[in-house]
């Protein structure tokens, strides 16, 4: 070790291989620089060492006090700083943590590899330029997501993949490769439900989705180099403000401010005579990127909102149902899509037929909004809205957006129920509809919507 200076230590060996330390300096010659003059020691040294060792035993116990009471208050700094105690002491111990860099969503060992993408362009047909943007859905197909032909339960959803076109000169959407999808499978059930999505999220590089009738929120993960796909539950939320056994009906979810809001329908429940048995679906979760979780009673934002909408007299009757609810980074504003708006009080054979059509912009403190009217072609009462996600590079404005049917599927009757869905793409700011709503090819009611390349290969 040298320390640099015009008089500085180095250390090094003699000629009889004994570990020496000396002191340099340029104006002096060897003998002069000698650290020690002689070998015999002095009286002093003497003293020292036999002092030394009359008292080593108490040196010792002495030295590991203190390292003791160094290692206490350590720990009582991580009491009252918060600071990672297994962390801080890891040097200690020469031992590395998986979780000493980064801790992941809910204890998932590797981080997220899905984005947003980035639109892809090519020559269109009108000469002008064809921005290309891959999107998924997840399907909630309730009582027929369970699969009879299994030996054991097990309950599926289908996940599509398909492309939404731009062309910047002929100014119109349109979708292409629509026919890919794949089957999620899960046994996580409750009361014999499950695997029933209702939103699709990409969040902190995760692609998550959302049981509706568990309460857990699914990790959709890729194998196979990305030609197939399967679920992991991340975490499992109750309802209301969690001390409840029953799992939360989450129909929406969103980003806002690198956290993830997730919600329900913002309705009360109610018994057949309209007694209202809880409040439990007005409550909201926030899950940051490491899954902790604050819960939010939401009952003054969802009650600003029916009032918004239906005035405040109709507002003391009827209901507004949400599925379809996303935060604007850029504008700043709520986006809400209702599912139903009612002015009647709640029926659930009539509900199935009170689909919205409706925009409402809320802002963040929910005291001002804006109702925007979709200018549909054709106002089908049994369409409601399920979810929908910003198209990339249109500055929020611009949605692609799932409307989907529920037909005579009261009681759970699966032989009498008809679902499918049907996609559009709107302006959210003066109603405008750019792609008129077209049939998925499956029938089936698809509920969460995201911008993602779900054949995004896996890391090795």
């Amino acid at each position: 070790m040298a320390y640099n200076t015009a008089n500085h230590f180095t250390a090094g060996n003699n000629n009889n291989n004994n570990n020496s330390l000396s002191l340099n300096s340029s104006s002096s010659n060897s003998n002069s620089s000698s650290f020690y003059q002689s070998k015999v020691p002095r009286p002093w040294t003497r003293r020292l060492v036999m002092m030394l060792r009359q008292h080593i035993k108490a040196l010792l116990a002495t030295g590991t006090f203190f390292i003791f009471v160094l290692l206490l208050s350590s720990e009582s700094v991580y009491k009252s700083t918060g600071v990672d105690f297994a962390t801080s002491s890891s040097n200690l111990r020469k031992r590395k943590s998986p979780y000493a860099q980064k801790h992941n969503f809910a204890g998932a060992i590797h981080p997220g590899y899905f984005t947003t993408p980035v639109a892809s362009t090519s020559s269109s047909s009108s000469h002008g330029t064809l921005l290309s943007f891959p999107f998924a859905a997840v399907t909630d197909l309730d009582q027929l997501s369970k699969v009879t032909e299994s030996h054991k339960p097990l309950w599926k959803s289908i996940l599509l993949s398909a492309t939404l076109n731009f062309d910047t000169k002929a100014n119109t959407y349109t979708v292409t490769n629509i026919d890919d999808h794949r089957q999620l499978t899960s046994a996580h059930n409750e009361a014999g439900r499950g695997a029933e999505y209702s939103e699709l999220v990409v969040f902190d590089h995760r692609l998550l989705t959302f049981d509706d009738r568990t309460g857990t929120i699914f990790e959709i993960l890729n194998k196979n180099h990305g030609n197939d796909s399967y679920v992991i539950p991340r975490l499992v939320i109750t309802e209301g403000n969690g001390n409840t056994d029953k799992g939360m009906k989450w129909e929406w979810a969103t980003v806002k401010d690198n956290e993830l809001y997730v919600g329900s329908m913002g309705k009360e429940y109610t018994l057949s005579d309209g007694t209202i048995a809880n409040t439990n679906n007005l409550w909201i979760a926030i899950v940051d990127s490491t899954g902790r979780i604050k819960r939010q009673d939401w009952k003054h934002q969802y009650e600003y909102v029916k009032r918004a909408l239906l005035g405040e007299d109709a507002a003391k009757i009827g209901y507004v149902w949400h599925e379809a609810i996303a935060w604007s980074n850029h504008w700043k504003r709520w986006i809400f899509l209702p599912r139903r708006i009612s002015t009647d009080a709640y029926d659930e054979v009539a509900d199935e037929k009170k689909g919205g059509h409706s925009i409402l912009l809320v802002d963040e403190k929910f005291t001002v909004s804006t109702k925007v009217d979709i200018k549909f072609k054709h106002i089908d009462p049994l369409r409601g809205f399920s979810s929908f996600a910003f198209v990339p590079g249109t500055r929020d404005r611009h949605i692609l957006a799932i409307r989907s049917i529920e037909e005579d599927c009261v009681g759970g009757d699966e032989k009498t129920c008809k679902q499918r869905s049907f996609l559009s793409v709107i302006d959210v700011h003066n109603g405008d509809v750019l792609m008129d709503e077209l049939r998925l090819p499956l029938d089936m009611k698809f509920e969460g919507i995201t911008f993602v390349d779900i054949n995004t290969p896996e890391p090795s």
